[in-house]
């Protein structure tokens, strides 16, 4: 499959979604995911891994884990100034059920067209070289904090939206939606400090 050059949208990347998922057999590889999304989409990335968090997908026990690392090792690779985003090839070969994934791009298809209308480039200081280190390492926290959350129930939730929210921000230049996803990573943080050591 030939590499994609970035989703522009939340629709765009459903779309090419639902073509790993329509055309890759009863399971899709993360592999083929990298493949449709991109190797240099780190907004996409962030924006898939989000979504894949917060889906019927990450009710497999494990998946919210193996989400957070693949968002930890992308997230850290842009924090050290790497253009394209190497996987493990044990997280490449890891597969999804191709059922779910359609279920996952239908449930989020109408939403997806809503959220679209409301993005636009603004406040694009939060969307820039510097933004998207800050970016990278907060993902990187979030992703460390999935693990020991997946134990509680739907907390993990909390910072998948995070990571989306920062996904979406980065690929509409939208630095307002950045700043939300700021928010909700404190409060994912938090709240998960909270449930776990109170």
């Amino acid at each position: 499959m030939a590499q994609a050059q970035g989703a522009q949208d939340l629709e765009d990347l459903l779309r090419e979604l639902r073509k790993a998922a329509d055309g890759n057999g009863p399971k899709v590889s993360v592999q083929e995911i990298m493949d449709a999304v991109g190797h240099r989409s780190f907004g996409p990335l962030l924006l898939l891994a989000g979504l894949l968090g917060m889906t019927p997908v990450s009710a497999v026990p494990g998946v919210p884990s193996m989400i957070a690392l693949i968002t930890l090792l992308v997230a850290s690779q842009l924090l050290i100034g790497r253009d394209t985003f190497w996987l493990p090839r044990f997280l490449l070969k890891r597969t999804v059920k191709a059922d779910k994934l359609q279920k996952t791009v239908h449930v989020a298809a109408r939403p997806a067209r809503v959220v679209d209308r409301m993005v636009k480039p603004r406040l694009q200081v939060l969307t820039g070289p510097v933004a998207d280190r800050i970016v990278a390492l907060v993902c990187v926290i979030l992703a460390l904090a999935v693990p020991p959350l997946e134990f509680l129930p739907f907390v993990a939730f909390i910072p998948s939206a995070a990571i989306a929210t920062f996904g979406l921000g980065l690929i509409a230049r939208d630095g307002l939606l950045v700043l939300i996803a700021f928010t909700i990573s404190a409060g994912a943080l938090g709240f998960g400090a909270y449930q776990l050591f109170w």
